[in-house]
């Protein structure tokens, strides 16, 4: 894995972070997942790339904001990646496409569907997106461990719009293949570890059904009580996987 200290996005230098990073969409998740580290100091903090970096149970860990969409995400992975970082796991939110998971349930991704619009340029198309092994059965494990929450893997799209305008997505056709569900930066994330030679996957906590909800989506409601318990189990259990990852 190459290193280099020029972070112009990220703007963070070796020292600044753990080689163990959970990475999300929203700076105030980041700021969130802070909270369940010790001696946590925020880093960096420069356009949407806020950075924290503290302890989980003994072990050094950093959480950084990545923004919305793969383009800004491949930056700040890229970045990562080149001033140490080697096992990323991404903490996000996802629309389910299986009606036995409602909103406040997890879905671990196995892989990805690259329709993210931006890791087609980082690597041939017939390349898949595949999460690293280690990576989601030590997700799976700390999943179980917590018997109050559902949750099923499988391939997950990575889509580069929400809102689709004028162009129909494909919800149904896409559950009907097999995909459990559907965000916006896992296969840029999972491409760019393959790449560095680095260890990455995601667990996501589902804010809704897109395949239940009104086409224009004037019903998505990510903010419900049920999704912010979610969004805290989700950090713990990244937490725990890291953790086991390190000791493994």
């Amino acid at each position: 894995m190459s290193k280099f200290a020029n972070t112009p996005h990220i703007r963070l230098d070796p020292a600044d972070i753990s080689p163990y990073v959970l990475t999300c969409g929203d700076p105030a998740r980041a700021q969130r997942i802070a909270e369940f580290l010790t001696n946590a100091t925020q880093v960096g903090a420069w356009r949407e790339y806020h950075t924290f970096t503290g302890e989980y149970k003994n072990l050094r860990v950093t959480a950084i904001s990545h923004g919305v969409g793969g383009a800004g995400a491949a930056i700040c992975f890229h970045e990562l990646f080149g001033i140490g970082a080697h096992t990323i796991i991404r903490v996000g939110t996802c629309g389910s496409y299986l009606s036995a998971l409602r909103a406040g349930s997890l879905l671990i991704g196995t892989g990805a569907s690259r329709e993210d619009g931006t890791s087609n340029v980082l690597a041939p198309p017939e390349y898949p997106a595949v999460s690293d092994l280690d990576v989601t059965l030590a997700l799976r494990h700390a999943t179980q461990a917590r018997a109050d929450f559902k949750y099923k893997l499988g391939v997950v799209r990575s889509d580069a719009a929400f809102y689709h305008e004028l162009t129909p997505n494909p919800h149904q056709l896409w559950a009907d293949v097999g995909a459990v569900g559907i965000e916006m930066e896992l296969a840029t994330l999972l491409i760019q570890a393959s790449i560095h030679r680095a260890r990455a996957g995601g667990i996501f906590v589902v804010d809704g059904n897109p395949n239940e909800s009104a086409g224009d989506m004037a019903d998505y409601n990510p903010h419900r009580e049920a999704v912010q318990r979610a969004q805290n189990a989700a950090i713990e259990i990244a937490l725990d996987a890291l953790r086991a990852l390190a000791n493994s």
